[in-house]
């Protein structure tokens, strides 16, 4: 249950709880409370570049995928698709209206000037009106309202972004994350808005158990450019991506997301911090308008990537295919992680298939390139 008002959660935060169960914003070495400013990072960073979780140089080296072995007649995907189309975005971002470090038109023109097709500023508890910030904008390039629900539990951090919303919902303390979850999605859903259910890991405070209340969210972050939300898990704690993979096995419909939660792009800041051009999603829509882009997060039509772009996806009848840069190694996979297959396209084959064998319940894959940066597909039924 909610308590009542903000003060509880607010006392928590006065009386000196520690950095580490703090549920204000994730935070830079430096940064202040939510409504100050934080570390910054440089804007020169490259768009592509992409720059592991604090947490990865501990992570163990991932076990080996279970043995998948085919079972009965093979089915059908349920859902069929052909894109070629895709407008690159960022989900979760801020600015100095809430602890990123730069002004709201800064924000905009960084992702604007770095060939993105939209961006979400997503402030703590605030939203800010695109509206507001036309000038700041360009043809071909849609500014998607958002706002970082942050809430607390135990002391620990729960944030779910609400995107494509109409009015700033604010957070709040509760009981129990589940209740925090369960809370920031009906809000989010009652303004005809997308949830994503954010970091987790950060300050390891999501469980499997916890994110059973995330059913009916339309996105997890299953990858994070910022340093401290431990996106590779560590010696015995999950990683996001498997998180996704075994709230997939539960029947939990839910497409995974790379984000940059940015916060810094103030040159001079310490390392590590939390800069733009990290990690983003490909969104299958024909136009890079608002409205499109909504409808595509809502439906979880992208693909999430920190790296590898995709040339062509489609999933029809019994096979997947996608076609990826030469040399990148494309895994599909299946139920509790299982291998199905692994393909490595060239110049002459740039595509890499997957046909059902049976006993699938679901597949996705996932694409790896050499300099260890990776994209994912969502995961798609099998009938």
């Amino acid at each position: 249950m909610r308590f009542k008002g903000f003060f509880l959660f607010a006392l928590l935060v006065a009386c000196g709880r520690p950095a580490s169960v703090d549920a204000s914003p994730e935070r830079s070495p430096s940064s202040a409370p939510v409504a100050a400013a934080s570390a910054s990072a440089s804007s020169a960073a490259p768009a592509s570049t992409a720059a592991p979780s604090a947490s990865a140089a501990a992570a163990p080296p991932p076990a080996p995928p279970p043995v998948f072995t085919p079972s009965g007649r093979p089915g059908r995907f349920v859902q069929e698709l052909d894109v070629s189309v895709f407008q690159r975005g960022n989900i979760h971002t801020h600015t100095r209206e809430s602890d990123g470090d730069s002004s709201v038109e800064s924000v905009y023109g960084w992702y604007r000037d770095h060939d993105y097709a939209f961006v979400a500023i997503t402030d703590h508890n605030k939203l800010t009106p695109p509206s507001l910030y036309r000038s700041a904008g360009k043809a071909g390039f849609a500014m998607v309202k958002g706002e970082e629900v942050t809430m607390a539990a135990h002391g620990k951090p729960v944030h779910v972004n609400a995107l494509c919303h109409r009015r700033a919902l604010g957070g709040g303390g509760f009981t129990t994350a589940g209740d925090a979850i369960g809370w920031a999605l009906k809000k989010i859903r009652a303004q005809g808005g997308v949830a994503l259910v954010n970091h987790p890991n950060f300050d390891w405070a999501l469980t499997l158990a916890d994110l059973e209340n995330a059913r009916g969210a339309a996105l997890l972050e299953i990858w994070s450019g910022h340093p401290y939300v431990h996106t590779e898990g560590d010696a015995t704690r999950p990683s996001h991506e498997v998180l996704w993979q075994q709230m997939l096995d539960r029947g939990i419909d839910i497409a995974g997301v790379a984000v940059d939660d940015m916060h810094n792009l103030i040159p001079s800041a310490p390392e590590p911090a939390s800069r733009p051009g990290r990690g983003w999603v490909d969104v299958f829509a024909q136009t890079p308008t608002e409205k499109d882009i909504c409808a595509a997060l809502g439906a979880g039509k992208l693909v999430a990537s920190n790296g590898p772009h995709l040339g062509r996806f489609t999933v029809k009848g019994d096979t997947m295919s996608l076609v990826a840069p030469p040399g990148d190694r494309v895994e599909f996979l299946g139920q509790e992680g299982a291998l199905l297959e692994a393909v490595t396209p060239t110049r002459e084959q740039p595509s890499a298939s997957y046909t059902l064998k049976g006993g699938e319940r679901y597949v996705r894959a996932r694409i790896t390139a050499a300099d260890g940066t990776r994209a994912w597909t969502q995961a798609y039924r099998v009938r």
